[in-house]
């Protein structure tokens, strides 16, 4: 079920009504009595009940009259401007013929019924107004103090625009360095690619020496190691010639 909108955010207008008898100061209580704003337990509402099929019917000084001698909640005209269409109603509670407390204040402009605020609505509403609006400032002169803190010291800082700035300063230092990593990683390639192609002197003289050896017939090794073999048998023959 959806809640009901304040009264004193409603307007209410009955253009019908209005088209069938008009308005005047002596049946805009009438009209307002149509509204959402009229209280249905009122002293109008008993005087109206008990003239209903009584004649004549009551006319506004006399409904005054008689509502003075009533306790409780009524309506009253407060003020009446016809020329300007405009008529001030308000709710009250009767406590003597002399004596009425004001609870609600309604008007009525050309054809349409508001509900005036209360003041305690209208201060709330400027104090809140006037405490936010102060939060705000005090917080963004808060943003543009430094800080304090025992371990840090002070520390400021910037703001929006200098964070912008700040970014974009960064970002291109960002984009500079890996222009220039990929220059030096280029060069470095190049460099590279150029150097001549050397296999150490060592390694190879090893490998033409395996390369001959493989190619080597088996008669060459054999002439190498036959000196060996004749001096071995020309001492043996020495040997038996002594004994």
């Amino acid at each position: 079920m959806s809640e009901q909108p304040a009264l004193d955010e409603l307007q209410w207008r009955a253009p019908e009504w209005i088209q069938m008898f008009g308005l005047r100061t002596d049946n805009v209580l009438e009209y307002f009595a149509q509204s959402p704003f009229y209280d249905r337990s009122s002293n109008n509402q008993v005087l109206k009940m008990q003239s209903q099929f009584n004649a004549p019917v009551l006319q506004p000084k006399e409904v005054t009259q008689a509502l003075s001698t009533m306790r409780g909640i009524e309506f009253a005209i407060a003020m009446a401007l016809p020329a300007s269409a405009l008529w001030i109603i308000r709710k009250q509670n009767r406590i003597s013929p002399s004596e009425a407390e004001t609870l609600a204040t309604y008007f009525v402009i050309n054809e349409n019924i508001y509900m005036a605020p209360s003041v305690y609505s209208i201060i709330s509403s400027r104090m809140l107004a006037g405490v936010r609006g102060l939060r705000e400032a005090l917080v963004l002169a808060a943003d543009r103090l430094p800080k304090f803190a025992p371990t840090l010291g002070y520390t400021y800082h910037p703001t929006a625009q200098e964070d912008e700035e700040t970014a974009k300063e960064r970002m291109q230092e960002q984009m500079m360095a890996r222009a220039l990593a990929n220059a030096r990683q280029f060069e470095f390639e190049q460099s590279y690619l150029n150097m001549p192609k050397r296999e150490p002197q060592s390694q190879q003289t090893q490998v033409q020496g395996l390369q001959k050896a493989a190619v080597q017939p088996e008669s060459q090794v054999g002439e190498k190691h036959g000196p060996s073999v004749a001096a071995t048998a020309a001492i043996k023959r020495r040997r038996k010639k002594e004994k």
